[in-house]
C-alpha cells in the first residue's frame, strides 16, 4: 500500500495543496491527510510544513520527491504499455514486414502486436482500416485520409541495382539517363514506382526495354546481368546479392514517403513512439 501513499505524496507536492490534490486524485481531503500522516510515520520524518506561501516540502521531503517522482513515472509508463493496447492488428506489405517491422519488435514486446493483413500495394490497406478490420498500417505516399489518423513515419529513397560487371557499377552514383541506357526491370503496372519511372521516361524521351516483375525477384534478375532495377533503400541495405551493386541516383528522383496510419489518435501516438527514430 505504500505505493498509493507515495502517489498521493507526489500529487500533493506538485499541487502544494491538499485541496487541489484531493480534486485531482478524487480522494477526500481528510483521507489524504490521514495517508500522509501514515507515510510520515513509515518514513520517520515530516514531509510537509505550512508557510505563508502554502504547503512546503521539508528538506527530506524534497529529497524524497526528487528520488521517487521519476521512478513512479517509469512505473506508470510500463503499466500503460501493458494496458493501453491489448491487441494491435497491423497491415503491412511483404517488404515492410521483411525489412522494416522486424527491427522494431523488441519495442512492441509489451503488446500483442500482430501483422494480420499483407497487401502488395500498401494503398490497399486503407479500406481495411476504414472497415475496422485492422487497427494500423504503413501506407505509401498518401499523407491523410478522412476519418483516420496519420503522420509521416519515414522517407525511403530508391537505389539503382546494377549488374556488378557493368562499367556503371564502378561509379559512386548514377544518373537516370545512364540507367535508361540499360534494360529496365520494374514492378508491374499500377504500382507507384512503375508510374514514376514511366513519367520520367516520357518526360525525357528515354526509350528502354522493360521487364516487369515483383520486388522480390528484381535483385536476382539483375545479378544475371539482364538490366537495372530500383529497390528501396531499406531493402538494399539488408540484402546481399552476388553480382549486384547498389548506387544512389543523382538528384534522388525516386523516393517515397511512408505514412503511419491508425484508427485513433492515441493508437497513432503509441505506435509512432515504437516505430520511429531508427535508421535502416
Amino acid at each position: 500500500m505504500i505505493l498509493h501513499k507515495l502517489n498521493y505524496f507526489i500529487e500533493i507536492a506538485k499541487q502544494r495543496s491538499y485541496t487541489k490534490a484531493s480534486k485531482k486524485l478524487y480522494v477526500s481531503q481528510p483521507a489524504l491527510s490521514k495517508q500522509m500522516k501514515l507515510l510520515e510515520e513509515e518514513m520517520g520524518f515530516p514531509l510537509f510544513t505550512r508557510s505563508t506561501k502554502g504547503l512546503e516540502l521539508t528538506e527530506k521531503g524534497l529529497s524524497l520527491y526528487r528520488d521517487i517522482e521519476p521512478l513512479l513515472n517509469q512505473i506508470d509508463h510500463v503499466v500503460h504499455q501493458y494496458q493501453a493496447h491489448d491487441t494491435i492488428r497491423f497491415g503491412s506489405t511483404p517488404l515492410l514486414s521483411s525489412y522494416f517491422l522486424h527491427k522494431h519488435y523488441h519495442k512492441l514486446e509489451y503488446t500483442n502486436f500482430q501483422v494480420t493483413a499483407i497487401e502488395d500495394d500498401s494503398q490497399n490497406l486503407i479500406p481495411l482500416l476504414k472497415a475496422n478490420e485492422i487497427d494500423a498500417a504503413i501506407v505509401q505516399d498518401i499523407p491523410s485520409v478522412k476519418g483516420l489518423s496519420s503522420t509521416l513515419l519515414f522517407e525511403d529513397e530508391f537505389l539503382a541495382a546494377i549488374p556488378s560487371n557493368s562499367p556503371i557499377a564502378s561509379q559512386s552514383s548514377v544518373s537516370m539517363e545512364e540507367c535508361f541506357t540499360q534494360k529496365q526491370i520494374i514492378p508491374p503496372k499500377g504500382s507507384s514506382l512503375h508510374e514514376k519511372l514511366q513519367h520520367i521516361m516520357a518526360k525525357n524521351h528515354f526509350k528502354s526495354d522493360v521487364l516487369e516483375t515483383h520486388y522480390q525477384a528484381m535483385a536476382g534478375i539483375v545479378s544475371l546481368g539482364t538490366g537495372i532495377a530500383y529497390l528501396p533503400e531499406m531493402m538494399a541495405k539488408q540484402i546481399e546479392y552476388r553480382g549486384v551493386t547498389f548506387l544512389p541516383i543523382e538528384g534522388r528522383p525516386l523516393k517515397r514517403d511512408m505514412y503511419l496510419y491508425a484508427i485513433t489518435p492515441s493508437m497513432l501516438d503509441f505506435l509512432f513512439d515504437k516505430l520511429s527514430n531508427e535508421s535502416f
